[in-house]
């Protein structure tokens, strides 16, 4: 996993509070695995999947990224961030390709601890250890 790399993309306030919020929303923590499975659910497979393989990134669209994470997930988000959800919307099309390939340059996401971790560690918020299963 590229951490470097994945700060710099947080560096931004703006995707740093963007990415806190939609990673929070799906589930305990920063949890980089729900929000992939929720894509996914919502009908963006292919994308994810290029994502994390070693392969050129499928783009995602505002609207497809809307329409996978759900109306009223994105609206909070974008509200935590102070953006509008039209904007939310575009900036995590742009940002989430760039993660995920990021966290899974071998074409493997680690495990969720450590990706759990990892987040919580480059975006801020609490580890696995704060909250035990």
């Amino acid at each position: 996993m590229d951490l470097d790399q994945i700060n710099k993309l947080a560096e931004n306030d703006v995707v740093r509070r963007l990415l806190q919020s939609v990673l929070g929303r799906a589930g305990d923590g920063l949890d980089l695995n729900r929000l992939l499975d929720q894509l996914q659910q919502g009908g963006l497979q292919q994308q994810v999947y290029s994502w994390i393989q070693i392969a050129p990134n499928r783009e995602v669209t505002g609207p497809q990224v809307r329409d996978a994470l759900g109306a009223a997930n994105l609206d909070a988000a974008a509200k935590d961030a102070g953006i509008s959800p039209e904007q939310a919307a575009d900036k995590l099309s742009e940002v989430l390709p760039e993660l995920v390939d990021r966290a899974s340059p071998s074409g493997v996401l680690p495990d969720a601890t450590t990706l759990q971790d990892a987040m919580s560690q480059v975006l801020g918020g609490e580890t696995r250890e704060d909250h035990p299963s």
